[in-house]
């Protein structure tokens, strides 16, 4: 019967979509056949024989919205020559470029389709006018008809593996926000297309350079000839401040075409702009203050280089809006305070959690409703640290919150997956005396609440290095080895334990010293390893990176030696075997740790994470 069931899915493959191709994955002929199948049903208004999940979604300019809505109500004809169809059989996916008519105008649709076992379980539509003033209120010539790279397949020696496909699309973000052309693998041939105009390595200047072109300077039509990496190294894109909500839509091998959604925020920073390798300027005004655009991306990659970008954005949404699909940084801040609003309250109900959601505190496995829940009675105060990092759906709390009433040093993680809370990790001070805590934890220093200038950001992955080389600093007792400023402060528990100012009362000669002056002194000999390092979070905006760790402590050696410390020479190492579970909050600005915000207690030896 499944042979029977199969054989006829393959004969309506292409015809009509029913309930009964549910176990057929579709080939790159039936998914574009689909998508074909998809906007005719758009233009007729009648989604009928469209095989919809019944729990499909819907978003249409980063908005969800109802099938039968929309695009669904407003297309009257297309699509027209210009069409680009990538095609992904394994991910069960199609997405599609190309002009439309809306309400009688042309407009340019990037549209996205997700199956499920042949059922349409997501849905993207863009949507922007085509019509541009710069070609005299008609669509532009590169909107006409595809560059025929874009609909032709590649040779099988051209083929690039899938996930080098994805990688070096991936990598044209980095070379944006990095503002370095040799961060993408782009081929001297590399040609952007901006809803169709052609902004990198045009053949000439163009009508639509012209316009754009200062009287005094001129620059934008060399500019705009320049190679798509010669760009990149200019500056001329630093008013972009970053890229996030990246979504691959389909991978295309076939094609040799990668599409991509994203999300481009503008804060207006910096006001002016460097600008280097560009004739005629030296400097660029940002006068375009905070905006933000959504915009979709399409990469023909051959031999691992990108040779074609088409790229359609559309404008008009709220600066550091959500696709509709993420969340972002201010959705996942948005569910820490849920989740300590309803942790105050000792009620979990009215939280986002997973049907699986895995809670440890202290390093224990704890039940839901069971350990905080229960005790916590009140918070957070001012003093409040969240580090969100939205591309990996993590965010982290470091603060005071009030548990039996009395003032407790609390650490929360969340892992988002689809806005519901998977994973939760506790790390309690628990202060059962009810003593005050140190007047450093009644206030966040500034920096860790400020954002980042755009031009001391630098990548996740380099955060993510610093942070992890701050451990291998105290294991090797060396301060050359992590990137410290020379202002760096360290606080523990509130307690400032290097960078003190000199004239205050508690200093002493080491909690005076420098981050790394100290790292060199062996005082931290004893401790033996740091274990469990998890760098959960990273906050580019913020410049912050918070960890996970278990510093161990075996008693050795009894006696630790101390160099560069003027009359002192050794130290005892009294504290005996003991485990000190812990989190940090690193600021990284400009490549190098400013602040460090730590927080830890003391354990038996031998502790585990809670999470293997």
């Amino acid at each position: 019967m499944k042979k029977t069931t199969v054989l006829l899915c393959i004969l309506l493959v292409g015809i009509f979509f029913t309930g009964a191709c549910g176990e057929k994955q579709l080939d790159r002929a039936d998914l574009v056949a689909l998508m074909d199948q998809y906007l005719a049903a758009l233009v007729q208004h009648d989604p009928a024989g469209i095989p919809l999940a019944d729990d499909v979604k819907l978003v249409e300019n980063i908005t969800a919205t109802a099938i039968g809505e929309g695009l669904w109500k407003t297309a009257t004809g297309g699509p027209t020559e210009f069409k680009i169809y990538i095609a992904d059989p394994v991910e069960q996916r199609v997405a599609f470029m190309g002009i439309m008519e809306r309400e009688g105008e042309p407009v340019y649709l990037g549209a996205r389709l997700k199956l499920d076992y042949g059922k349409i379980t997501e849905i993207d539509h863009m949507v922007s006018p085509a019509a541009s003033p710069m070609s005299g209120n008609a669509v532009p010539e590169g909107l006409i008809t595809p560059r025929p790279a874009l609909v032709e397949k590649l040779d099988p020696s051209e083929r690039t593996p899938r996930d080098e496909m994805l990688k070096a699309a991936l990598a044209y973000y980095d070379s944006l926000e990095q503002t370095s052309g040799a961060a993408a693998p782009f081929a001297d041939a590399c040609q952007r297309n901006e809803n169709g105009m052609t902004t990198a390595n045009a053949e000439m200047p163009t009508a639509e350079a012209a316009v754009n072109t200062p009287a005094a300077g001129g620059y934008m039509s060399t500019f705009m000839q320049m190679t798509c990496a010669e760009q990149m190294d200019t500056g001329m894109w630093r008013y972009i401040t970053d890229i996030n909500q990246l979504r691959p839509v389909a991978i295309d091998e076939e094609m040799g075409l990668v599409m991509i959604f994203s999300v481009f925020n503008h804060d207006g920073d910096p006001n002016p702009m460097p600008v280097v390798n560009l004739p005629g300027i030296t400097e660029r005004d940002n006068e375009w203050g905070q905006f933000t655009v959504p915009a979709a991306h399409t990469y023909k990659i051959r031999n691992g280089k990108i040779y074609e970008i088409e790229a359609m954005a559309i404008v008009g949404v709220g600066y550091q809006a959500s696709d509709g699909w993420s969340c972002t940084r201010q959705c996942l801040a948005d569910i820490m305070d849920q989740y300590l609003a309803a942790l105050a309250g000792n009620d979990p109900s009215g939280v986002p959690l997973a049907d699986d959601v895995q809670l440890v505190e202290n390093t224990e496995k704890t039940p839901v409703g069971e350990g905080l829940w229960k005790t916590a009675t009140g918070g957070p105060t001012d003093f409040k640290i969240i580090v969100a990092d939205q591309p990996a759906g993590e965010v982290a709390f470091m603060g005071v919150i009030e548990e039996n009433e009395n003032p407790t040093i609390a650490v929360i993680r969340l892992k988002v997956v689809d806005h519901k809370i998977k994973e939760i990790d506790h790390l309690v001070i628990h202060n059962e005396e009810g003593a005050p805590l140190h007047p450093n934890m009644s206030e966040v220093r500034p920096a860790l609440l400020e954002r980042q200038p755009k031009m001391e950001r630098i990548s996740r992955g380099k955060m993510i290095d610093i942070a992890n080389s701050y451990y291998e600093s105290i294991l090797q007792g060396n301060g050359e080895v992590a990137p410290f400023a020379d202002e760096c402060q360290r606080r523990e528990n509130g307690g400032i334990s290097v960078g003190k100012d000199a004239s205050d009362d508690d200093s002493t000669v080491f909690n005076r010293m420098k981050c790394g002056e100290q790292m060199n002194t062996g005082i931290w000999s004893y401790i033996t390893d740091i274990t469990d390092r998890r760098i959960l979070a990273i906050d580019e905006e913020k410049g912050l990176a918070f960890a996970f760790s278990i510093f161990r402590h075996d008693g050795e050696p009894k006696m630790m030696n101390i160099v560069g410390v003027p009359g002192v020479t050794e130290r005892a190492n009294d504290y005996g075997p003991f485990d000190l579970p812990a989190a940090h909050v690193f600021k990284i600005r400009g490549g190098k740790i400013y602040d460090i915000e730590a927080i830890g207690y003391m354990a038996d030896h031998g502790i585990t994470n809670g999470w293997e």
